[in-house]
């Protein structure tokens, strides 16, 4: 069963803006939701934009909520999400750490593993916490060459 939705389609002038914005160079989530709102003037439904979009029908409600509650300042409005987990800085860090040898820092093992260098950074106050498998993927990202942690592929 489809979910009654009780936002009212843009007006004429709301539209014209929407068109305008479309025009500016936006973001994917902004631009789908001027998208959506465009095909909700059109009359379809948000179950056929959410296929015709490639996305969620609850997204496409929480666009339609969000315009209701804030009319077209809702396009502007940018995707939330959770806060980067290491500051550029500390990626670095991280990186450089584990092109070098735990021999040249004093530990008494010649290769990283995920867990020891974890447990390094953790020990050093590098970063409060981090999941190895979170480390892994900071790790290929930067391309390091950690031998014997598993990181590069």
């Amino acid at each position: 069963m489809a979910r009654s939705l009780t936002v009212h389609p843009p007006t004429a002038a709301q539209l014209r803006r929407i068109h305008l914005c479309l025009e500016a160079p936006l973001q994917p989530t902004q631009r789908r939701r001027a998208e959506a709102l465009l095909l909700l003037a059109a009359g379809h439904t948000a179950v056929f934009i959410a296929r015709l979009l490639g996305t969620h029908a609850n997204t496409i409600y929480a666009y339609f909520r969000a315009f209701a509650r804030h009319g077209l300042r809702s396009l502007r409005a940018t995707t939330r999400g959770a806060p980067p987990r290491l500051t550029p800085a500390q990626r670095r860090a991280i990186w450089r750490l584990a092109e070098q040898s735990p021999l040249r820092l004093g530990l008494p093992f010649a290769r990283w593993s995920l867990a020891k260098l974890r447990a390094y950074l953790i020990r050093q106050r590098l970063v409060r916490g981090i999941s190895r498998e979170h480390l892994r993927r900071v790790l290929k990202k930067g391309g390091s060459a950690c031998a014997g942690c598993g990181a590069s592929s």
